[in-house]
Order: structure tokens, then sequence, then C-alpha cells
């Protein structure tokens, strides 16, 4: 931005020098026309079309504002100077810091400008000399794309010696129009951690930021998937920068200046350290023969924090866990498949974090109930089908006596959901256990928080090896000891 404004000073000057030259000019700025087309080419990449294309994704455009400003200085050139500067923070609240690197340059062009001043010239030279039509479009153009219309309405000298320059100018300056997801929650997923270098999965060495990267890439996904932010990039800031520089050597469309400066901070930055990600195999000898029996086990721990980036307050932070279903001893093949191992224990991590961001972030509630059947508030990829979910029931507001923030709502604990059905807006359940009257519970006031584990899951293996199936357990009791494959008798254990 600074340096645009150099340009545009730069422009300044060469037309200051020659406001004296009869009107010719020894530069030859560009035509008159090059101003007028200016505009309507900013303006068809802000309005493409006469009826936009709503089904086109929402990625930002570029604007022309129309903007009066004022400014002052000692000099002529200064006064422009600085009426420009106000006209670009005016349009794009950005603050152009005059003590800048670039302050020498600026110096010098608006050096230029003077002149004339500086040479005795009367007022109404210097005021007709800024107002011409050359003097504009030398700003338009130097601009490369900032300023696609410029004119000085007034130019009034100083009314006493040592008092400022006064000068009025009236300029369409281009903005950047966000599209409408960056006014959503901006979070960063930072990459995982884990103070261990591999991951012991069937007995195999598995790097740990193989399973790290995965693990990064997916929650990215997931996150987006969700609606309920916009997820920023932080992982090829190289070739984004690139992209930048081009429009910044002015080798892209000159609208395209407008995009720079436009990127977006975090509110919200995760993140996670994987604290054990394993499946482990176990053998023992058997002690009448030379077989082994073998088994495997295993799961995956997580820490994870969401924080504030403005404050740095932790605004979540917990431990999330689970286990991969075990395969129970046997002395027979297994079947045992490491990378299918993988996948399901980071789907399953993604997913509980996912659904703890959401529930922390973005509550799922009760929309609407018909006795026990209910239709709930978000869908897609914040609540899974077949799950199941605490419910609770807010009651009032309570705040510290001492500081008097709010310390939340009061809430009771009710039922449990189990989620039948899920679609991309909203998801529908049947609540069960239900421990609380919900006569006269208002929309909203059922809240889900955590959801509810189930067990885990055995894997009984077949007879000569093979997938196996999952045990079965319809009630609380505990889950029956597994069936010996074959007859070794419990010393062989």
């Amino acid at each position: 931005m600074k340096q645009l404004f150099a340009l545009s000073l730069l422009a300044l000057a060469v037309a200051g020098c020659d406001k004296s030259g009869a009107g010719s000019q020894s530069a030859a700025p560009a035509p008159a026309s090059s101003a007028s087309s200016a505009a309507p080419a900013a303006a068809a990449s802000a309005a493409p079309g006469a009826a936009p294309n709503s089904s086109l994704p929402d990625v930002g455009k570029v604007e022309q504002v129309k903007v009066s400003a004022t400014g002052s200085g000692i000099t002529p050139g200064a006064a422009i100077n600085d009426a420009l500067k106000t006209a670009v923070m005016q349009v794009n609240g950005t603050r152009v810091d005059a003590a800048s690197a670039n302050l020498d340059m600026v110096a010098h062009a608006t050096a230029q400008v003077d002149v004339q001043s500086a040479q005795g010239a009367d007022s109404a030279t210097a005021t007709a000399a800024v107002q011409g039509q050359g003097f504009a479009d030398m700003i338009v153009t130097e601009s490369h794309g900032l300023v696609s219309s410029f004119k000085v309405l007034k130019l009034t000298p100083p009314a006493s010696q040592g008092a400022p320059y006064s000068v009025d100018i009236e300029a369409r300056i281009a903005k950047f129009k966000a599209p409408a997801d960056a006014g959503k929650i901006k979070v960063v997923v930072a990459p995982l951690y884990s103070d261990r270098t591999s991951f012991n999965i069937g007995g195999r060495a598995v790097p740990a930021q193989e399973v790290l990267n995965v693990l990064h890439q997916q929650l990215v996904d997931a996150l987006s998937q969700t609606g309920r932010f916009t997820v920023l990039d932080r992982q090829f800031d190289g070739e984004i920068q690139n992209e930048l520089d081009m429009i910044n050597s002015g080798q892209t469309n000159s609208n395209d200046i407008a995009k720079l400066g436009q990127a977006l901070s975090a509110d919200l930055v995760w993140v996670g350290v994987v604290n054990d990600f394993s499946y482990e195999r176990h053998a023992r000898q058997l002690q009448t023969s030379n077989r082994e029996l073998v088994s495997y086990s295993g799961g995956w721990s997580m820490s994870q924090r969401m924080i504030n980036l403005t404050t740095r307050q932790i605004f979540q932070s917990g431990t999330l866990q689970g286990t991969a279903p075990a395969i129970e001893p046997t002395t027979l093949g297994t079947g045992f498949d490491a990378n299918s191992t993988v996948k399901g224990m980071e789907t399953e991590a993604v997913k509980k974090t996912v659904e703890a961001i959401l529930l922390r972030t973005f509550p799922v509630t009760v929309a609407d109930r018909d006795g026990n059947n209910v239709v709930l508030s978000q869908g897609g990829s914040a609540l899974a089908e077949g799950g199941r979910y605490a419910v609770y029931l807010q009651g009032k507001e309570l705040k510290d006596p001492q500081t008097g923030q709010s310390l939340g709502r009061m809430e009771t604990p009710c039922c449990e959901v189990a989620v039948t059905r899920v679609t991309p807006t909203m998801s529908y359940g049947t609540l069960e256990n239900v421990k609380v009257k919900l006569d006269g519970a208002a929309p909203g006031s059922l809240v889900l928080h955590e959801a509810i584990a189930a067990k885990p899951a055995v894997v009984a293996e077949a007879k000569g090896g093979g997938a196996g199936k999952h045990a079965k357990n319809d009630d609380d009791a505990p889950m029956p000891a597994p069936k010996k494959v074959e007859g070794p008798t419990s010393k062989d254990w």
C-alpha cells in the first residue's frame, strides 16, 4: 500500500513540474480515455453481469467506492498526499504510516510537486494545474488499480504565513469485499505434536509423523465440512505468497491490487498432542507345544486445546481417547490388517475431536419435539447416525456475585438421545432414559453435550484365520469371556 502511494506521489511530481509549461508535457501522460476506461473495467470486475450467477462460489470481489476526503499540509503536494491517504483509509480501514521506510520517497515526490509553489506561482495557477485531466490521469495510471478516478475539488492556500494548505479531493478507491464465510469463526488447525518418534502398530514401528500428518489433514477437512467455521490455511503459505507477489509486481489485472493485505487472522487456534497411538501384538509361548497364543489390543489418546488468539485464553481443553477392536488370544492366524486398523483409529480420533469442538462452540439443541421424537439443530458431520449423546435441560443463567460475569446456565441431566437419521442441516432422534419432566420445555432448552461411548468390541477370530466379527452385548452385563479356539488347558495360558 505504501509503495502505491509513493507511485501516486511520483505522478504528482511529474504533473507539478510541468504546470508552467504552457500545457505541454515532456513526459507523455496517459490519454484522458485511460481514466474513463479504468472505472468501467473495475465495475465489470465488481459486477460481471446484470444477473450474477448465485451458483458460483463466493470468493469475494473487488468493488470501486466513491469517496471524498480533505487533507492538509505545509505544501500543496503534502496536502494532496494527506487527502489521498485519508480516502484510502476511509474505504479500506487501512492505516497508512507516513513515518514508514517510504518517507524519503514520499518527501522527494512531494518536493517535486511543490517546486512551482516555491517559485511563487499564484494559487489560481496551482489550482488549475492540479485540477487538470492530465494530473488526474497520472494518479489513476500510477496507482495500478488502487484509484480508478481522481479529482481535486478545491485547493486552498494558507490563510497566513506558516499555516497549512488545505485540499478537497474526490476519488474512487478499490475495495475488496470479503466472501460471506469470512464472517464465521476463523480457525487455524496447528500441526499435531507427539513426543513419540514412532507408533507400535501390530509389532511394526510406524513413523509418528505419518500418522500426525494424516490426522491434521482429516481434521482440516472435517472442520471445513461442518460449515460452522472458516478454516484458514497455514500449510501452503509459500504458494499463496507467490500469487500475491504476482499481483504486487503488476503482472495481473490492475484491480487485483485491492486483494493485497486482505489475509484473515484466526479467532481460534486448535492445537493437539497425540499421547498414544498404538495397536500392540501380544504373544505367549504355550508350555505344551511350540505354538504361540497371539492377541492384539490398543487405542489412541490425544490432548487438545482451543485457544483464543487475541487473549490467549484457553477456550476449550481436554483429553480424548478411544480403543480399537481387540483380537482375542488364538494360536490360529489372525488376519490382522494394520492399514485398516490405523485408518479406523484415525477416523475415530477425528470424529471425536470435531464433536468436542462443535459441542463447545455450537451446542446442538433440540429444535422440536413430539413426545420423545426430536429434531436436532445440526446435521452434516456434527452428529453421527447411530450415535448416542447426553442431553441436559438448561435453567436460569447464573452470574458470579463478585465479578458480575455470566457463569452460564444451570443444567440438569435429562436423558440420552439416540440419533436415527442425519441430514445436511438437521438430525432426527429419540429421547431415552428420560429423568425429568419435559412439559413446557422451550425449544433450545435441551442441549446435547458429550457423546456416550459404546463399549469396546472384541474381534473373535474364526477358525483358520479371517477377519472375525464383533462380539455383541445387548445389556449392561459384563462381556462374556472369549471362547477358546482350541483345547489348551488353563496351564497353557
